[in-house]
């Protein structure tokens, strides 16, 4: 080659710098001319002239930048001619013209043009990552621009697509094979409420909008049909300069509420985040792959595996110094190097041997930063301060100071937060209705054992369209089969088909009556005790049949109102639990500079789901519908792990509430000598609030007559609404509920509550008669209720009697149901507790730790040690993404190495019962250990115990890696719940909606790592909404007061606690 002295170039109008003119070189030294080919808008843009700037700042460039006159109007002959070139496409780049030119005066290209083309279609792309072993979301095309005019095939379903045979669950996204066209839709399945989301280029403050109504697939193109992927709402953009150099920030996704967040100069909110070793592997993979030296990604972390959804060619961070610095040095010494060893190619193919001038600076080396190790293969770490080499000295990037924790060092008491966790019930529902029928008729036997895994008999909850719609019309078929001879000599069905058929005609009626959606009716299947032993006889002549016990459940949807209550509950969350003083912009702050471990976990019902989703509307400050905050936020458990917040299942302890149950029953319907003998008899524990309910009630059978003729005079009222046909209309109901439906429902209490033929009361129904009264008091006041008022005073007396009672009447019972139902809930805690307490311990808080890692050709991973973590993190609890601390002072965030886990546990009011029992309670075992020690005595963590507690979460496929490090604490009664405590619990009436326990993780870091009180625990716990019905019809507002459990137990000995109650259920079948 030989150095260009002189360029041929148009008259100077037709060329922009934006750049300061270069100055003279040493006569002996001429510079190497860069070419910037793209269009004005791009090249004129902040980031461009930023990295412009620090090219020509390093006097080796000459910086030429091509304006749109000269691109679009002017033959490639009369373009400047360059040593190197910096060209990539935009919206009205002429990409060919470009390559006719980089073929005339072939210069060094920092991007490959040819390439280019790839990045326009998505298909190309997601062909090109996979070829090259990045992974990608699965996926499947439906081409439509086939020659010849073919089309691949789509089948369509309510839930899902079928393409060219492969299926495609909702929620899925839709992409346009045109990587030009942003019209990206996201599509949601009907368990999480249906309808759609569409993405587009931001507009304003706005980058998507959804749709509820909108549920099928476009048909006018080719698209990429790929698995939604759950991000916990945060996208990642990642920038390469060149293969060894990665800048990732993170922002809020735009599937969550479409809102865009901007700073005040107007740019959206992004935080640079550090990324793990095999995502650093995949940015040189993409650089190497696309051949595109400057190349920006998209990338989706998902539970510990990452995945490329989207490659955009030429691209650099909008605003910041750091990365500027970095760019524009990275960027000379790519140039200068390709520049020098073109060169000595064409030199030693030449035979040259001498040069008229130098034809190398002698100032045009690489700085070590680049080839530490000789080879280039070094991946540069955000937190490390750049080595600055001769005239570079000026540039070196902001130095991270690093946080310490946040603390002066003369203020040694200071604490700071580490975690938080809740576990919260429900929100305000429709009323809950069931049906229980035990049937044996062959094709529902069949039905269920085709829903068997593996064979093993075991509860199986059928909530999926498809399903329902097949048992709706296999209930039909036997209707039909065995309806004829009902109320005749030939009536068979209670023979062989099940115990009641009017049961079957009402489970027709309620599987018919709505649309399927999957979110507001369930069906499970039981097996009956003697189910295995049935079928081992094979249908024998006069053997037992298989019995399964089926049951409908439907209603319980969550509620407008409780929608909002949830929400305003996450707001409140939001201002009491996080203090200001961690960082000024408290939690949102927090969160969106990713120094804030959010995980949102629900049990797998409908209402439970919703009122997570409405939560976190309220506690991150979103916009918008629910639905996309669901699927994007909130985490259902999957089958195994799910009894950690349902209790059903659980063999063992509903066999012991059922025997509870069956001693309440007994109690409540016989008669007592004195108040004095029903009170011991039936409250125990002199448990106030059960105390207050007996006076109330005065005699219980009596109580019971009373109350089912209660219920009688409202059926009757409302059967009159149900003959006036303009009922509806004049006075409508709550959530369009009709008066039938309410008649229909209340009519059902009333045949329940009371049996005629054998003349008992049952009174599992009891809970159903305050709910439903509940409802209509605080919903349909308006109605004007003649006895409402009456029933709900004597429906909630009964009920304190008997649902708190149901998890336990004595101290035993509340600590061996307690500890069975929440014991998997337990472990979690109890393993979120320890990893707060052991990552400070192992200084895991500080990213900056980390060493620098390059992932090499072979696909060997690097040498921090992480890789084997994140590979193996695969399950819910992966690790999120983290602050670059070394941005933080460019950042003005003031305690980068703050970092508060909060999980959140969204569940039903079993759950609430039970923990507090655990709380108040704990376990037998855990305090004869403490009564035969003494007070002040230390006392060793178990680690039989810990082991236990973690394989119990290993087997719902929750890893747990972390160990407790200080193993000693001394035990105290007064760190346990304090007397005044118990008081208050005692006088709780009810664990209403949105009831919760918060759990709070305090930390003083001055302490010594061994100090048993480096750690504090704080418990309380919120009797939930206040209904405020026995004052006012309209029911009252806003949440019960606190009550704090304990404010000063010590992290080690929550631990040790919790371990030994999890550990005291050692024959729970997992």
């Amino acid at each position: 080659m030989e150095r260009t002295q002189s360029m041929p170039m148009p008259p100077p109008a037709t060329l922009s710098a934006p750049c300061s003119p270069p100055s003279s070189p040493p006569p002996s030294v001429s510079k190497y001319v860069v070419g910037v080919c793209a269009m004005e808008k791009k090249t004129r843009s902040k980031p461009m002239r930023e990295i412009l700037r620090r090219l020509e700042k390093k006097r080796q460039f000459d910086v030429y930048v091509f304006d749109d006159e000269t691109i679009l109007n002017r033959p490639v002959e009369l373009w400047p001619v360059c040593d190197a070139l910096i060209s990539f496409y935009s919206t009205g780049f002429p990409l060919q013209k470009a390559e006719q030119y980089v073929r005339r005066v072939r210069p060094v290209l920092v991007n490959e043009l040819s390439m280019q083309h790839v990045l326009f279609d998505r298909r190309k792309v997601y062909a090109l990552l996979t070829r090259h072993g990045i992974q990608v979301p699965r996926h499947a095309i439906a081409n439509r621009d086939l020659p010849g005019g073919q089309q691949d095939e789509l089948e369509e379903h309510d839930n899902y697509v079928v393409i060219n045979g492969v299926r495609v669950n909702k929620p899925f996204v839709e992409k346009p094979a045109d990587a030009e066209d942003h019209n990206v839709y996201i599509y949601y399945p009907t368990s999480a409420g249906g309808g759609s989301k569409r993405l587009f280029r931001k507009v304003g403050d706005r980058s998507s909008e959804f749709y509820p109504d909108v549920n099928r697939v476009r048909r006018d193109g080719s698209y990429i049909y790929e698995e939604f992927l759950n991000t916990q709402g945060t996208d990642v953009k990642v920038y390469t300069v060149g293969s060894s150099y990665g800048h990732a920030e993170a922002r809020k996704s735009p599937v969550l509420d479409g809102r865009v967040v901007r700073d005040s100069a107007g740019k959206e909110v992004r935080y640079p985040v550090i990324l793990n070793s095999i995502e650093k592997e995949m940015a040189r993979k993409v650089c190497l792959a696309f051949h595109q030296t400057v190349c920006g990604f998209d990338l989706l972390r998902v539970r510990g595996s990452s995945y490329v959804c989207d490659v955009n060619g030429w691209s650099f961070v909008k605003n910041s110094k750091k990365y500027y610095d970095d760019c524009g040095l990275i960027l000379h010494n790519y140039l200068v190097s390709a520049l020098r060893s073109r060169y000595f190619r064409q030199r030693r193919a030449n035979s040259l041997t001498s040069m008229g001038t130098q034809m190398c600076p002698q100032y045009a080396t690489e700085p070590s930063t680049l080839a530490a190790n000789g080879n280039g293969q070094d991946w540069r770490e955000h937190n490390m301060t750049r080595p600055s080499s001769g005239s570079d000295a000026s540039e070196s990037s902001v130095t991270s100071t690093g946080s310490t924790g946040g603390f002066p060092a003369d203020d040694e008491s200071r604490e700071e937060l580490r975690c938080v966790i809740a576990v919260v019930r429900h929100g305000d529902r429709t009323p809950k209705q069931k049906l229980k029928t035990l049937v044996w008729e062959a094709d529902l036997v069949q039905f269920y054992e085709k829903r068997l895994v593996d064979g093993k008999l075991d509860e199986v909850k059928v909530k999926a369209v498809a399903d329902l719609q097949e048992l709706l019309d296999l209930v039909r078929n036997l209707i039909k089969a065995y309806a004829p001879g009902v109320g005749s000599k030939e009536a068979v069905w209670e023979v062989e088909g099940g115990d009641s058929f009017e049961k079957l005609l009402q489970m027709k009626r309620v599987l018919e009556r709505w649309k399927f959606a999957g979110i507001n009716r369930k069906v499970q299947f039981k097996p009956h005790k003697h189910y295995a032993a049935a079928v081992s006889e094979g249908g024998a002549e006069g053997a037992e049949k298989p019995k399964i016990l089926m049951i409908l459940k439907w209603g319980g949807d969550l509620t407008e109102r409780g929608k909002q209550q949830g929400e305003e509950l996450g707001q409140s969350f939001r201002n009491r639990l996080y203090p200001i003083e961690v960082e000024e912009g408290g939690l949102l702050r927090l969160h969106s500079t990713f120094r804030h471990d959010l995980k949102i976990f629900t049990s797998d019902e409908g209402r439970v789901q919703m009122t997570a989703a409405a939560f976190a509307k309220g506690f991150l400050e979103l916009e918008g519908d629910l639905t996309p905050i669901l699927v994007s936020l909130v985490t259902t458990l999957g089958k195994d792990a799910n009894k950690m917040l349902d209790h059903s299942g659980q063999a063992d302890a509903t066999e012991e509430m059922q025997r509870t149950k069956d001693k309440l029953k007994s109690l409540l319907q016989r008669d007592f000598s004195s108040m004095e003998e029903m009170k011991a008899a039936i409250a125990p524990l002199k448990t106030e609030s059960i105390l207050q309910a007996i006076d109330v009630i005065k005699n219980p059978k009596e109580a019971l007559l009373r109350l089912q003729e209660l219920v009688r005079k409202l059926k009757a009222e409302i059967a009159e609404h149900v003959q006036d046909k303009q009922a509806d209309e004049t006075t409508p109901l709550y959530m369009g509920e009709t008066f039938s439906l309410m008649f229909e429902r209340w009519d059902k209490i009333h045949r329940d509550f009371y049996s005629t033929k054998s003349e008992t009361f049952d009174l599992s129904k009891i809970p159903d008669v305050h709910d439903c009264i509940k409802y209509d008091l605080l919903h349909n006041a308006h109605v004007g209720w003649k006895c409402g008022h009456e029933l709900f005073t004597l429906a909630e007396a009964l009920a304190r009697c008997y649902v708190s009672q149901e998890y336990g009447m004595d101290i035993a019972e509340k600590q061996s149901i307690g500890n069975r139902v929440s014991q998997a809930l337990c472990a979690k805690i109890r393993a979120d507790i320890v990893t707060v307490m052991s990552a400070s311990s192992n200084g895991e808080e500080d990213p900056s730790a980390t060493k620098n890692v390059y992932v090499g050709g072979s696909g060997d991973v690097g040498e921090d040690g992480a890789v084997a973590g994140d590979a193996a993190d695969q399950d819910v609890e992966h690790h999120g993404y983290r602050l670059d601390p070394s941005y933080a002072k460019e950042l003005r965030i003031k305690s980068p190495g703050t970092q508060v886990r909060t999980r959140l546990y969204f569940t039903s009011e079993s759950h609430l019962h039970t923990l507090l029992n655990v709380l108040r309670f704990q376990c037998p075992s855990w305090r004869a250990r403490h009564q035969h020690g003494g007070e002040d005595d230390e006392y060793d963590i178990s680690l039989e115990q810990e082991k236990f507690s973690n394989e119990i979460l290993k087997r719902m496929g929750i890893s747990v890696n972390d160990h407790m490090t200080q193993r000693k604490y001394v035990f105290r009664e007064s760190k346990l719940i304090s007397d005044s405590s118990r008081r208050a619990l005692d006088r709780v009436a009810e664990i209403n909606y949105l009831a919760h326990v918060v759990i709070r993780v305090f930390e003083t870091p001055a302490l010594q790592e061994d100090s048993e009180d480096r750690f504090r625990v704080e418990i309380s716990f919120s009797p939930g909404v206040k209904d405020g019905l026995a004052q006012t019809s309209g029911g009252a507002s806003g949440v019960e007061d606190t009550i704090y459990l304990t404010k000063n137990m010590t992290g080690v000995m929550f631990e040790d606690m919790l371990a030994a109650c999890v550990s005291s259920v050692q024959s729970t079948a997992i």
